[in-house]
């Protein structure tokens, strides 16, 4: 007889990523709060340097539902480009 406790373990493991999710998307909600910054300065600051790719799609999110807006642009700290200044502080929306 085969004992099949490993699917247990492994949706177990799945709700751990999800809370891990939860945890960053918490963290980079209230960072873009407290000040404006592009993609690749909020990534490198949850300890995600230069993978934008773990900030991209839940900005991108936030921004159709309306709980984030670019505000302007700035210069980079990460890249010395100009790009988008991105919160989540309704006080600085530009229509609100």
């Amino acid at each position: 007889m085969k004992n099949h406790n490993h699917s247990l373990n492994s949706s177990s493991g799945d709700e751990r990523g999800k809370n891990t999710k939860k945890e960053y998307a918490k963290k980079l909600y209230s960072l873009l709060h407290k000040e404006p910054m592009s993609r690749r300065m909020a990534a490198t600051q949850l300890g995600f340097a230069d993978q934008t790719y773990m900030v991209t799609q839940i900005i991108f999110d936030w921004i159709k539902e309306g709980r984030a807006e670019v505000v302007g642009s700035i210069k980079c700290k990460r890249s010395n480009r100009f790009v988008e200044a991105i919160t989540t502080n309704s006080e600085l929306f530009r229509n609100g």
